[in-house]
């Protein structure tokens, strides 16, 4: 093989593993504005997602969840949480406010903004969180289990 068919074969690797890319993130989920099936529910009161919600968890940009979470949502704006990874548990809780139609957390530490989807006539919590101490960013999918 001559040094231009390396170049060549670089190439297409590159071009292969960025159209794998591009087509596994595609398929990862979540709301996506191309994605008609995900439609914005403005949460207009605390009340309309009060309950026990349940899903996956996974660090922002990765494509495999990494865990799963139980939140606990009270009509007083109350919430809990229990995350479980392989290698750790993690444990919180705080206070929700809606603000410009989604609710929103603020601890000593973390941030987290909670938007409520219809995907395909099911309810989706879907939360964005960043920790304040590592700034590690986080999605989660959350669907409820008890109102």
């Amino acid at each position: 093989m001559d040094q231009r068919d390396e170049g060549t074969g670089s190439l297409r690797l590159y071009a292969g593993a960025l159209a794998l890319g591009m087509i596994l993130t595609g398929c990862a989920g979540g709301p996506s504005q191309e994605d008609p099936s995900w439609t914005l529910v403005p949460i207009t009161d605390v009340s309309m997602v009060a309950g026990e919600w349940e899903g996956t968890v996974k660090e922002h940009g990765a494509i495999i969840p990494e865990g799963t979470i139980h939140l606990t949502i009270s009509e007083n704006g109350t919430y809990k949480f229990v995350g479980q990874r392989l290698d750790d548990v993690a444990l919180g809780s705080g206070f929700l406010e809606t603000r410009d139609g989604r609710l929103s957390g603020d601890t000593e530490r973390r941030i987290a903004t909670l938007a409520l989807y219809d995907h395909e006539g099911k309810a989706v919590l879907v939360v964005d969180s960043t920790a304040r101490q590592t700034e590690k960013r986080y999605h989660l999918e959350l669907t409820r289990t008890k109102p």
